[in-house]
């Protein structure tokens, strides 16, 4: 089963594989993905393109080329930017 996850403007931006719980998401040019919360220990992979991910109390922004990956280590918000088209794979910490 997959659901589609749309933007605030209505655009599908990604879709939830069940069977890995894994958000699979594309960011057009200036398209944001916002994780809130305790997103600790969810690993953001970029799958094409490159990624801006800069976390909230973090002074340092990270720049995910395709193939790297990183955990999220702060509490707070996470925002996810395509530079400028990419897609990304997020998934959540193990429960």
């Amino acid at each position: 089963m997959e659901s589609t996850i749309h933007q605030t403007r209505g655009t599908p931006v990604g879709r939830l594989v069940s069977h890995s719980n894994a958000v699979e998401i594309r960011l057009a040019a200036k398209d944001l993905f916002k994780l809130e919360g305790d997103a600790r220990g969810t690993l953001i992979t970029s799958t094409c393109g490159s990624l801006w991910v800069t976390q909230q109390g973090d002074a340092q922004d990270y720049l995910l080329q395709e193939g790297e990956r990183m955990v999220v280590s702060r509490k707070g918000m996470v925002l996810v930017q395509g530079s400028p088209i990419a897609r990304a794979c997020i998934l959540p910490r193990a429960a």
